[in-house]
């Protein structure tokens, strides 16, 4: 499993220099994302969510509730996540939560309306 190089950059630029400063600044972004992701109807406006907060803050809030729900989605898309979650340096495990969808739908439906943004998301 590979990311493409755009997005690989995206996150890196998230990680920012590395300080403390950096990674408050980005949780309140992480944050804001995670509630227009959390809407029961996520999937009408998943697009619109991936313009307003960014392709890397939506992976990441994807790639975290994958990695939650790992168990329930025999697996589906976790490598994936864990190459987003590995490129993201600048976070401490305390804060996952943070990044958490909570959509109220069933565990699976993650993967109808964020299986094509992986696939985009990745290189062959």
């Amino acid at each position: 499993m590979k990311l493409d190089h755009t997005l690989t950059r995206e996150i890196k630029a998230i990680n920012g220099d590395g300080s403390r400063e950096a990674r408050f600044s980005f949780l309140k972004r992480l944050e804001a994302a995670k509630d227009a992701l959390s809407l029961i109807g996520v999937g009408a406006n998943f697009d619109e969510c991936v313009k307003n907060h960014g392709r890397a803050t939506v992976a990441i809030c994807i790639a975290v509730t994958l990695y939650e729900r790992r168990e329930r989605l025999d697996g589906w898309g976790l490598p994936w996540a864990l190459e987003v979650l590995k490129r993201w340096t600048n976070c401490v495990y305390a804060n996952y939560h943070r990044a958490y969808i909570d959509d109220q739908l069933h565990p699976t439906r993650i993967c109808n309306y964020a299986a094509s943004f992986i696939r985009l998301t990745t290189e062959n």
